[in-house]
């Protein structure tokens, strides 16, 4: 999962046409490091740097949240997008959803029906 991580990042910079020097310093990161991302060596960074990563390549609201999807699977241990932990961790009744459902066992269909509900709800 760490090369996923790594391949969304370089195909985004190289959309943009930026070095990998260049974009390194524009997110305050030696080269070095970033090359070792980009080829799934490393793991995501921390979220400082995501969040200046999301904000160089001007990432639309799914793109970001896919990077911080990507950083999380990157990760050695499990791992959950660290913008969906602070939104659970302010969202007190979320959190009481999450067990809820996590109790009674939700199948996939379940979770499709809540989820269309919360769609056409929005759109």
């Amino acid at each position: 999962m760490k090369k996923e991580f790594g391949i969304f990042i370089l195909n985004k910079r190289l959309e943009h046409n930026y070095t990998l020097r260049e974009f390194s310093r524009m997110i305050g990161i030696s080269p070095e490091y970033l090359s070792k991302i980009e080829n799934g060596l490393r793991s995501a960074p921390n979220e400082d740097v995501l969040n200046k990563i999301s904000n160089k390549l001007v990432l639309d609201v799914e793109e970001k949240e896919q990077l911080y999807d990507l950083a999380a699977q990157s990760k050695p241990n499990l791992s959950l997008a660290s913008d969906l932990i602070e939104y659970i961790q302010e969202n007190e009744m979320l959190h009481k959803v999450l067990r809820i459902t996590k109790r009674y066992k939700l199948s996939n269909k379940e979770w499709k029906e809540i989820f269309n509900y919360i769609k056409n709800f929005y759109l």
